[in-house]
């Protein structure tokens, strides 16, 4: 029998604040009240683990594994319609067997009810069922736990942010507890290892409790949650102090049934797997669901978050008995979103305040090919850009708001897109002497990418003025074409430049000396891979905006040569600077035009840039702009200190 007579205070209230409540109103009849009998099947005959919430002694909740002996399926059971029983191994350090002696002490003079939760996920297929109730009774058989439980909520999940995986047993396992603090020190603070760990993770279980009061508790009576939480690594942030996690919220079904147990009971936790060693770090803490301006307050443009005080934490080594089989590779889900920074992790970029959305407007178009264009935008105050920065801008107003969508198989970017988009700044008025008071004006060259919601909507714009109304790309601010600056990101610069102190050189005293002696020039290479050109070319156009003098070796790998050509001589005629500048331009292209200043030495070259090819130049810095497999390829050949631009907005 469900235990469910609608929604609760804490779900209603974080529906409403996202404005969900009316869409889902009646949606709670979704979860039933007993196990269904594929879910039992599923639960019997598909899973190595299941991730269980139970609470500790102090009503905190913790998110513990439990796995079949060995790492072996048909380690469950299902009796009945609303029983579920687990001959489960549970290794130390796991909460469960702290929480379970706990809620089986009755030297207080009677049995405390044991909540539980928990989520079936076979990684293999991206199915995931969940299930709610109590513990019935557990009973140890040698190092196994028998756990039966009572079930009166059950529920199939969405499978958008799971990470495909192929798991095989190991049982040759050895658990240690390497970290634990069962109750943090006010001043206390994760291990950097720890941390790392974190960063590294790309799955999450988020455990959830809600504690009814005394008045609702007839209706709406206490329990467990537990979900899955997924994204690219590094999806989950650490702040500074070493102790609050940051979840940022994906959309989902929009039932919040998670994120509504923390809106009434502010605790929860979380458990990071590594499934390539066995690691496990359990955590648990004081919990807090923030949205809109407080969230983008912490997590830039990340209109809903929850953020976990850490309480407690375990760290275990070689402890889940299934591995990833060897030589596999996780295969991501398309729906998850890029990673976003925590607006402390951005010490050089500055974001404007949401409350005085000040808008940019389109001012010159340039139709490069048909694929790549420079929009130029202006902006009425002025901007303090870095070269090499981007620029963060909001399409909403220009696209209008993206409707819900749960799924979107034929273009998941769709289900989580804010209309917001990052582009590195080719060009900025700023990098000239620009008054104070006066407006600011700036450049994004773009690469038009297949199915791209804004990208599609530029150049669709473009090509048609291009056609009917030519004299508009020069000047299109007639069709008053708006978008919202959210702010300036990025720390890929050159080295002399403090981005606390805008073009200001921040050179070490010795360095100076050293300059001032020898009064050489920091010798550079860049490697770019095709539209990687972009921060060069805002580099090149800024370049001016430098006391420090550069020899600049560039390595342009590109399929448009002549395209690219014409942009550096753009970028160098932009600034009054001479620059000093080799280019090795690797094509595949037989002929060539060049436009480029006679002063650049220009080398032609034939195919790809080859690793071999890297490792003859030495430089004080290399930096690295490209596709992602570009930049892994030619890393392998630098020698020197390399700076990459990871679009890490």
């Amino acid at each position: 029998m469900s235990s469910l007579n609608g929604w609760h205070k804490g779900e209603r209230a974080i529906q409403q604040k996202l404005g969900f409540h009316g869409a889902v109103s009646q949606s709670w009849t979704q979860i039933e009240g007993e196990i269904p009998e594929q879910h039992r099947n599923f639960y019997s005959t598909c899973l190595p683990f299941i991730p269980v919430t139970t609470l500790d002694s102090m009503g905190r909740p913790w998110s513990s594994i439990l796995a079949g002996r060995d790492g072996e399926i048909g380690w469950t059971s299902s009796k009945t319609y609303d029983q579920l029983s687990m001959r489960a191994e549970v290794w130390d350090g796991d909460p469960l067997k702290a929480n379970a002696d706990y809620h089986a002490d009755t030297t207080d003079g009677y049995q405390r009810k044991m909540l539980i939760a928990g989520i079936g996920v076979e990684f293999s297929t991206r199915r995931r069922n969940k299930f709610a109730g109590s513990v019935k009774a557990i009973e140890k058989q040698g190092g196994l736990l028998d756990i039966c439980t009572t079930v009166n909520e059950a529920i199939g999940n969405c499978p958008k942010y799971i990470t495909i995986r192929n798991f095989v047993p190991f049982p040759h396992t050895k658990p240690r507890v390497t970290h634990q603090e069962i109750n943090i020190p006010p001043t206390g603070r994760l291990p950097s290892d720890l941390i790392a760990f974190i960063l590294s993770s790309d799955t999450a279980f988020l455990g959830s409790s809600y504690s009814a009061s005394e008045e609702d508790a007839p209706r709406f009576p206490s329990h467990l949650g537990m979900n899955h939480r997924g994204g690219r690594p590094g999806f989950v942030r650490v702040c500074n102090d070493g102790r609050t996690l940051v979840l940022p919220d994906y959309s989902g079904n929009r039932l919040m049934t998670s994120l509504g147990n923390i809106e009434a009971t502010a605790l929860a936790s979380l458990t990071f797997p590594s499934f390539t060693d066995g690691s496990l770090l359990y955590v648990t803490g004081i919990a807090h669901n923030l949205v809109g301006n407080p969230a983008q307050a912490i997590m830039p443009s990340q209109n809903a978050l929850t953020t976990i005080e850490m309480t407690g934490y375990i760290f275990i080594e070689d402890a889940l008995p299934f591995r990833q089989r060897e030589g596999t590779e996780p295969q991501r889900s398309l729906y998850a979103p890029p990673v976003k920074l925590l607006k402390e992790e951005q010490a050089s970029s500055t974001y404007f305040s949401t409350d005085d959305t000040i808008h940019a407007t389109l001012s010159h178009i340039k139709l490069h090919s048909s694929d790549l264009a420079t929009f130029t935008f202006e902006y009425p105050h002025k901007l303090n850009v870095i070269p090499g920065q981007a620029a963060i801008l909001n399409f909403t107003s220009f696209l209008g708001a993206s409707p819900y969508r749960h799924m979107a198989p034929e273009n998941p970017n769709l289900v989580n897109d804010d209309r917001i988009r990052t582009w590195t700044i080719s060009w900025c008025s700023s990098w000239t002497s620009v008054a104070d008071g006066v407006g600011t004006t700036f450049s994004l060259t773009m690469r038009l990418k297949p199915g791209g919601a804004v990208t599609g909507a530029l150049f669709s714009i473009a090509n048609k003025l291009s056609s009917v109304r030519p004299e508009l790309l020069e000047d299109p601010r007639p069709l008053g074409l708006g978008v919202t600056l959210v702010g300036i990101v990025g720390d890929f610069v050159l080295e002399s430049i403090d981005p606390h102190e805008g073009a200001k050189i921040a050179v070490t005293r010795e360095e100076e000396q050293t300059s001032v002696q020898k009064n050489a020039p920091r010798r550079l290479l860049w490697i770019a891979g095709g539209i990687g050109i972009t921060p060069f070319l805002a580099m090149l156009s800024g370049i001016s905006s430098y006391s420090a003098e550069y020899e600049i070796t560039l390595l342009l790998s590109t399929r448009e040569p002549d395209v690219m050509l014409s942009l550096l001589s753009n970028a160098i005629e932009a600034t009054a600077h001479e620059v000093k500048l080799v280019l090795h331009v690797f094509s595949h292209t037989e002929t060539i035009e060049s436009s480029l200043p006679a002063s650049i030495s220009l080398h032609r070259h034939s195919g790809r840039i080859t690793s071999s090819f890297i490792s003859n130049f030495k430089a004080e810095y290399v930096y690295v702009c490209g596709p992602e497999i570009f930049e892994r390829e030619v890393i392998q050949g630098v020698v020197g200190k390399v700076r990459r631009e990871g679009f890490a907005y």
